[in-house]
């Protein structure tokens, strides 16, 4: 009798283990993260500078051509600090090693490093610069583009500038659906022109 009483005893407790794992199994799924695509090309994209609330808008520029490639398990991210943010032309060319479905890329180049993830069409790499310069170039340079293609107050695109001078941190987007329009562009604070490196 004791036997059968601990045995409905155990059985429930049995049961609710069980019951949670396919919430947790979704749970898991809904995370997982996305492995890098492997696609070659110049894209349109983004790049964000890590800014406050109050001027998060002034923070966000186009950037038209950003070049994506992957040679020989090598990816390759090449693209223009907009001239917006930084007053003048500075290349920027990341490489690292890349694996069939890896889900991050760790990138480095002469000026810095960055970290990229996928969600979607859309590679986004984390930024961080060590060797830029002074910057801006030219504030003159970053005031007047603000002029030309920014909606709000130039004093936030000449915020966003200074704290990126001070703490040269961002994310660079491409979204691999949007090819770039034959490496023609400007303004916006998007591609600097060319593909020099400086």
């Amino acid at each position: 009798m004791r036997i059968f009483l601990i045995g409905l005893l155990v059985l429930p407790l049995v049961n609710c283990t069980f019951d949670p794992a396919p919430a947790e199994s979704e749970g898991r799924s809904e995370v997982l993260a996305q492995a890098v695509p492997m696609t070659a090309g110049s894209f349109r994209g983004h790049y964000v500078v890590p800014a406050p609330a109050s001027i998060a808008d002034a923070a966000t520029f186009v950037v038209t051509e950003v070049d994506w490639s992957v040679t020989a398990g090598t990816a390759t991210l090449h693209y223009d600090l907009p001239v917006g943010l930084v007053g003048g032309d500075i290349s920027v060319t990341f490489t690292g090693p890349i694996l069939a479905n890896a889900t991050t890329v760790q990138l480095t180049g002469t000026t810095g490093s960055g970290s990229c993830t996928a969600r979607g069409t859309v590679i986004s790499c984390s930024e961080t610069f060590g060797d830029l310069g002074t910057l801006p170039i030219n504030q003159a340079v970053v005031m007047q583009t603000a002029a030309a293609d920014y909606p709000g107050p130039i004093a936030n695109r000449v915020a966003v500038a200074n704290i990126f001078s001070s703490d040269p941190i961002g994310t660079v987007d491409l979204d691999t659906s949007l090819p770039s329009d034959d490496d023609h562009g400007g303004g916006g604070g998007g591609h600097g022109g060319g593909h020099g490196r400086h």
